[in-house]
C-alpha cells in the first residue's frame, strides 16, 4: 500500500518538476521511485546527485548493476529488484549470471570479493571484520573500491529503505524477492 505518494510533475515543486521533465524525456516514463523522492527537493537532489557522482568512480556499470542486484536481495525490496532485473537484462546479463548476483555469488574473483563486501556491510551495518577486510582485498578490493562499495551500499540501501517506508508501486516488471 502507497503511504508517501509520487508526485505528478504538475504537483511538484519547480526544482523538482525541472528534473523529472528532463527523466520523463530519458526514460519515456517517471519511476515511481523518483517521483516519491520529489517530495523533498532537497533529497532528491542529494540523492541523484550521489548517483551520478558515483556513476564516475571505478566500479564499471556492470559492478554497480551486480550490487544494486545483491544488495536490493538483501534489503529485500521488490520494487528495486524489479527495476534493476529489467535493468540488468537490458544490459546483457543472463538470467543466471542475474540470480547469481541476487544469492551474492559472481563468477569473477573481484566482482565476487565487491558482491560478498556488499551484502557483508548490510548485514552487519557497516561493521566488518579484520577477516572479511583481508578476504576483499585478497579478490583485488583496494581502499578506493571498498570506500565505492560503501558508497553504493549506503545508494542503494537509501532506495531500498525509502521504498519500504513509502510503499512505493512498482512500475516496472514484478520480481519476487528469493527467500
Amino acid at each position: 500500500m502507497v503511504r508517501i505518494h509520487p508526485l505528478t510533475i504538475a504537483q511538484a515543486k519547480p526544482a523538482a518538476a525541472t528534473t523529472l521533465t528532463a527523466i520523463k524525456g530519458k526514460l519515456g516514463m517517471v519511476p515511481n521511485l523518483f517521483s516519491t523522492l520529489a517530495n523533498s527537493p532537497t533529497v532528491f537532489k542529494a540523492y541523484l546527485a550521489f548517483a551520478e557522482t558515483l556513476g564516475q568512480g571505478r566500479l564499471s556499470v556492470r559492478q554497480r548493476e551486480l550490487l544494486a542486484l545483491a544488495i536490493g536481495q538483501e534489503n529485500a525490496c521488490q520494487y528495486c529488484l524489479s527495476a534493476h532485473v529489467l535493468g540488468a537484462n537490458k544490459a546483457g546479463f543472463s538470467p543466471v549470471q542475474i540470480r547469481q548476483a541476487r544469492l551474492g555469488e559472481a563468477e569473477d574473483p573481484l566482482d565476487q570479493g565487491l558482491i560478498s563486501l556488499a551484502i557483508q556491510l548490510v548485514r552487519q551495518r557497516g561493521v566488518i571484520d579484520d577477516g572479511q577486510l583481508t578476504a576483499a582485498r585478497a579478490a583485488g578490493v583496494d581502499d578506493e573500491l571498498l570506500i565505492e562499495v560503501l558508497g553504493q551500499v549506503a545508494l542503494n540501501t537509501f532506495t531500498n529503505y525509502s521504498n519500504h517506508v513509502a510503499g512505493t508501486e512498482i512500475d516496472f516488471p514484478l520480481v519476487e524477492v528469493q527467500p
